[in-house]
């Protein structure tokens, strides 16, 4: 069973970044013009996020896998004027970092507009001033975890499974449900129907077979099907 989906989201953040007044910009004697000193940082990134059956998310956890900085050479800040110009030399500079050439266009356009958007500010400097531009590049990978989907997967195997045998869809009796008791684990383990970690000191409920599960996992898993995901103990059902 699949238990996870995944899917890619490609954040770009840029800045200014914070400069000393006493220290200004610094001075490049050798152009006329204002120059542009830009720094790329690039990283792949893997997060791990969970949505809980009752629909709230959380990041479970995340993992940085590759980051890497590029300071591209003092270029004059007119290069961003010119779409061609602009875009080979973007491109250049994220082909020798190893981004995906598929994502050069989308991150090259954010870069180019916010550095037109700044215009102004650098209209007012003088020739021969250096104007620092920071470009933050993040690949992220989320590993999507939808308790209700797994829950809901695991139920049309069993229903296939039953149908297969002819009994059929038939959920547990509700008294049977309720009987059910709750104790808690000392050693962790794992809820087998959405997947989730049972760390030691968590309270879960226990079926008659002795198998744990998340209260609310395994509730809605037997207003559904009466067998027990792990052995196919059957509880109690209304025709019986």
């Amino acid at each position: 069973m699949e238990t996870t989906h995944r899917c890619k989201h490609l954040v770009t953040k840029l800045w200014i970044p914070d400069h000393d007044p006493a220290d200004g910009y610094f001075a490049s004697t050798s152009s006329s013009s204002v120059r542009v000193h830009l720094e790329i940082l690039w990283q792949l990134e893997h997060q791990w996020m969970n949505i809980a059956s009752d629909g709230a998310a959380s990041i479970i956890s995340r993992c940085v896998v590759r980051s890497l900085a590029l300071q591209l050479p003092l270029f004059d800040y007119q290069v961003f004027m010119s779409d061609h110009t602009s875009h080979q030399m973007l491109s250049g500079a994220l082909l020798s970092m190893g981004v995906d050439p598929n994502l050069h266009d989308r991150i090259i356009v954010q870069i180019v507009a916010y550095a037109r958007s700044i215009q102004n500010l650098v209209s007012h400097m003088a020739a021969g001033m250096v104007f620092p531009l920071r470009a933050k590049i993040r690949l992220v990978t989320m590993h999507v975890r939808n308790e209700r989907v797994l829950i809901d997967l695991a139920t049309r195997e069993s229903m296939i499974e039953n149908e297969g045998r002819g009994n059929g869809m038939i959920p547990a009796t509700e008294i049977s449900i309720k009987a059910l008791k709750s104790e808690t684990i000392l050693e962790g383990e794992s809820c087998t129907i959405c997947l989730e970690e049972l760390s030691g000191g968590s309270e879960v409920t226990v079926m008659p077979c002795s198998h744990v599960f998340h209260g609310s996992c395994i509730i809605r898993w037997l207003k559904q099907s009466h067998v027990c995901p792990i052995c196919r103990f059957e509880m109690p059902t209304c025709s019986q």
